[in-house]
Parts: C-alpha cells; sequence; structure tokens
C-alpha cells in the first residue's frame, strides 16, 4: 500500500483502472486490485471455514470482556484475532469438527483462579454455582467474580458481571428460557494481585464447569 501523492488524483477514492483509493488515518492511499481471485473449496478449506465461522459468532459475544482482560497488552495482533485463532486450532474434536467447550479459551494468561468449580441447573433455569476461592490473599478474596455461561449447543453465552465474592464459594444465575434442556459451560473471571498488565492487576478467564450432564438448564 503506497500514499497517493499525486497531484493529478488529489484525493481519489474507490477504483481507477487496476487501483483502489482510499483515505486511512487521514492520508490518500493506494493499494492494488487483485486481478484473480480464487476461492478453492477443498474438504480441508471447508472445513477450516467451517470452524472459523462458528468461532468467530462465539468469540463477538464476549469480545468486550476479552478486550478488558487483555487491556492493550497484545502488540501484534489484537485479543479478536488471538482467541479466535487459538479456539480454531484447538477447541475442534471430531470429524466433522465439534465445537469442544470443555476446550474453549477467552484468554490465554496463566494465574490465580478458583478450582472446584460445579454448575448445577435447578428449576426455573437457575445455575447454581460452587467453587474453592483457593487463595489466602484478601486482595483476590475481596474481588468479584465475573462469570461467563455459553449453550453448549447454540455457542450462546451470556455475562454476568460482579455477581459474587471470590471469597464467598457460592452464588447462583439465571439462564434464559429458551436455554432449558441444554447443556452449559462456566468460565470465570478472576484477579491475580500478583501479576499486573498495563499497571493494573492482571485479570483472567477461565473455563471452570459445565459442559456435562448436571449443568443442563431445567
Amino acid at each position: 500500500m503506497a500514499i497517493v501523492q499525486n497531484p493529478i488524483t488529489g484525493r481519489s477514492r474507490k477504483k481507477f483502472g487496476t487501483a483502489v483509493f482510499s483515505k486511512q488515518y487521514g492520508k490518500n492511499t493506494m493499494r492494488a486490485k487483485p486481478l484473480d481471485v480464487k476461492n478453492p473449496k477443498t474438504a480441508g478449506q471447508v472445513k477450516q471455514r467451517t470452524k472459523f465461522t462458528i468461532v468467530v459468532d462465539m468469540i463477538r459475544q464476549v469480545l468486550p470482556l476479552i478486550n478488558e482482560v487483555y487491556a492493550g497488552s497484545l502488540k501484534k495482533m489484537s485479543p479478536y484475532n488471538k482467541v479466535t485463532s487459538i479456539n480454531v486450532k484447538t477447541a475442534f474434536v471430531g470429524e466433522p469438527p465439534v465445537l469442544d467447550h470443555t476446550k474453549v479459551q477467552l484468554c490465554d494468561f496463566n494465574g490465580s483462579s478458583v478450582r472446584n468449580v460445579t454448575l448445577i441447573g435447578q428449576p426455573s433455569q437457575v445455575m447454581d454455582i460452587t467453587w474453592d476461592p483457593d487463595t489466602s490473599k484478601q486482595e483476590e478474596l475481596d474481588e468479584p467474580l465475573t462469570f461467563v455461561l455459553f449453550n453448549c449447543g447454540t455457542n450462546e453465552s451470556v455475562i454476568y458481571r460482579d455477581v459474587a465474592l471470590r471469597s464467598a464459594g457460592i452464588a447462583s444465575v439465571t439462564a434464559p428460557a429458551i436455554w432449558v434442556g441444554e447443556q452449559t459451560a462456566l468460565h470465570i473471571l478472576t484477579t491475580d494481585v500478583s501479576k499486573k498488565i498495563r499497571g493494573n492487576y492482571m485479570r483472567l478467564i477461565k473455563f471452570k464447569a459445565g459442559a456435562d450432564a448436571p449443568s443442563v438448564v431445567q
């Protein structure tokens, strides 16, 4: 891509022959238009596109939370691109490929998180959640937990922000009524006060429970 400095074309935009003009960051730019665009449809390429489409639809729903966690720390790619790439490569099983919610990753940070998490469906779409805080640091115990609940059948999600303090060890959320009969998967956002991202305590999101019979919405 080259910056247009031609006094004849001036503020040229759109197409001119094989050249495409546009304006980016306040500067006139020009790029070459491809003469022949190929769109191969081999079995492998179709499979990869299918996986990519599924992951993109899923990630877009929780992208604001993912962006908050990465907090501008990535330099060579966006959080969206990074998390999409991770899941396209590692979150599918079987042939044809099926999304495995136990393998879904919403960030690749490692740090302090809760453990021994249970997710159990109760009547009226109530989902009971229990956990071991797994920390003795008061600052981490005093941090609220945010839950991300996925519908394993449709890949839809709901974000429940600041539901309970990490020290509580128990909480409940209500799933959408249209999710009745569906298995769910739970990811939990926690804080690690021993690490920092751009001057703030690191936060991370990890899959913690669900994608099993007890997690079915009732």
